[in-house]
């Protein structure tokens, strides 16, 4: 009997561990891919404004990540789309969505950021 319960008790203790290595693991993931789109987002807006750009350059991201950049255009009137309008209106939706890879891949981040031409210019 007793070495049933040293059985249990055993197993039990190894599933813990598995699962606390798994739970960081994934933790590590999500705080990597935050890091990503955050340092991505920095290089999107120190770049200067595209009229009608198809996409912005981002760092190069880590191994088991990916990023990727999509354009929208404002309309004038009250919404962003696509494709750009005759005319640029200044205005640009820019979102960008990092994609972990490899064992325990967790949620894409996504984060939108609002790119408008200089009226300095």
């Amino acid at each position: 009997m007793a070495v049933v319960l040293m059985g249990i008790a055993f197993v039990a203790i190894v599933g813990g561990i598995g699962t606390a290595i798994i739970s960081s693991v994934t933790q590590q993931k999500v705080t990597g891919a935050d890091s990503v789109i955050r340092s991505a987002a920095e290089k999107v807006v120190s770049e200067p404004y595209v009229s009608c750009a198809s996409g912005y350059e981002t760092p190069t991201p880590p191994a088991g990540y990916t990023v990727t950049v999509a354009v929208e255009y404002w309309d004038g009137v009250g919404a962003f789309g696509r494709p750009c309008p005759t005319v640029d209106t200044g205005v640009q939706k820019v979102t960008l969505t990092v994609h972990s890879t490899g064992p325990h891949p967790v949620k894409d981040a996504t984060l939108e950021v609002v790119k408008r031409e200089s009226m300095l210019s």
